[in-house]
C-alpha cells in the first residue's frame, strides 16, 4: 500500500508527457493574452456589463492556463484515476498550522523587515505600510489571487510539474528550472494592456520568481505535496505587495530572501528540502 505522504511524489521525470504540458499551458495563456492585447476590451463596470463575457470566455481560461494543462495531460496519460488523484491532492490534510502560518504570513514579513531596514539604512522616510486603501481591501485581493493565481497556476507548476522534475533532479535544480519556466511563461503580461505586470522591468522581476519557486517547493514539499498550501502560498505572495510595498527597498527585500533561502537549503538540505529524521527513528 502506497504510503500517504509519498503519494505526491512522481515514478519518473516523463519528459515527453511534460513537454505537452508546457506547450499547452503555455498555448492556453499565451493566446488567451494575445488576444486581450488585440481587442483591449474596457473593464467592465458591472457583472450586467456585456464586456464582462470577454474576460469570462477569454481572459479567464488564460489565468487558468497551467491548471487546465495538467488536468487535461493527466486526463489522456492516466485517466479518470489520475484526474482524481491530483484532484483530491487539493484537499490533503498535511497542511499543519505551523505551515499555515507559514503560507500566510512568510511574505508579509519579509516585506515588512525589508521596508524597516531600507528606511533605517537609507535614513529615508520610505513608507513602510500603505494605508492608502481600506485595510479590508487586502480580503478581496487576496480571494482574487487565490482564485485567478493560485487555482488557476498551481495544478500544474507545483501539482503537475514539479513532482516529475524532482523524479531526476533535486528540489533545488527542480525549483530553479520550473522558476525560469514559470518566469517565461508570464512575459505577454509584460507588453498587454490591462495587465498587472505591464511595462514592469522583467530582469528586475525575475529574481524575485527565481527565489520564490525555491520558497514554493520547500513548502510544497513539507506540506506532503498540498496543492492548497502552494495555492494559498501564491495568493499570499500576489495580495502582499497592497499592504507592504517595496518598491523603494526591493534589493533589500531580494538579499533578505536570499539569506533566508541559503539557511533553509542548509538547515533542510537541498535533495529534498524537508528536514530527514536520522535513521532508526520512526
Amino acid at each position: 500500500m502506497t504510503n500517504q505522504t509519498e503519494e505526491y511524489k512522481a515514478k519518473a521525470f516523463e519528459p515527453r508527457n511534460l513537454a505537452f504540458f508546457f506547450l499547452l499551458a503555455f498555448g492556453i495563456t499565451w493566446i488567451a493574452v494575445v488576444l486581450l492585447g488585440i481587442f483591449d476590451p474596457k473593464m467592465p463596470a458591472s457583472l450586467t456589463d456585456a464586456a464582462i463575457l470577454f474576460f469570462v470566455f477569454i481572459g479567464l481560461p488564460g489565468a487558468f492556463g497551467p491548471t487546465a494543462a495538467a488536468f487535461i495531460i493527466t486526463a489522456i496519460t492516466e485517466g479518470k484515476l489520475g484526474v482524481k488523484a491530483l484532484w483530491i491532492r487539493f484537499w490533503n490534510r498535511n497542511l499543519s498550522i505551523k505551515w499555515f502560518l507559514v503560507v500566510l504570513l512568510f511574505y508579509d514579513a519579509f516585506r515588512l523587515v525589508a521596508n524597516i531596514l531600507a528606511r533605517i539604512i537609507d535614513g529615508q522616510t520610505y513608507p513602510i505600510v500603505d494605508l492608502a486603501n481600506p485595510l479590508w481591501m487586502i480580503i478581496p485581493t487576496f480571494l482574487q489571487a487565490f482564485i485567478l493565481s493560485g487555482l488557476g497556476e498551481e495544478f500544474g507548476w507545483r501539482g503537475y510539474a514539479l513532482p516529475r522534475f524532482q523524479a531526476k533532479w533535486s528540489a533545488l535544480t527542480s525549483s530553479i528550472i520550473i522558476g525560469l519556466i514559470w518566469a517565461s511563461w508570464h512575459i505577454p503580461f509584460f507588453f498587454i494592456h490591462n495587465q498587472p505586470l505591464y511595462q514592469r522591468n522583467f530582469w528586475e522581476w525575475v529574481p524575485l520568481i527565481l527565489l520564490s519557486s525555491i520558497i514554493y517547493t520547500w513548502i510544497f514539499n513539507n506540506t506532503k505535496g498540498s496543492v492548497l498550501a502552494a495555492a494559498l502560498f501564491h495568493a499570499s505572495f500576489n495580495s502582499s505587495v497592497v499592504l507592504l510595498p517595496t518598491h523603494s527597498s526591493l534589493w533589500y527585500y531580494y538579499g533578505f530572501l536570499l539569506f533566508a533561502l541559503v539557511l533553509i537549503v542548509l538547515v533542510f538540505g537541498p535533495k529534498n528540502l524537508v528536514r530527514q529524521k536520522p535513521e532508526g527513528i520512526t
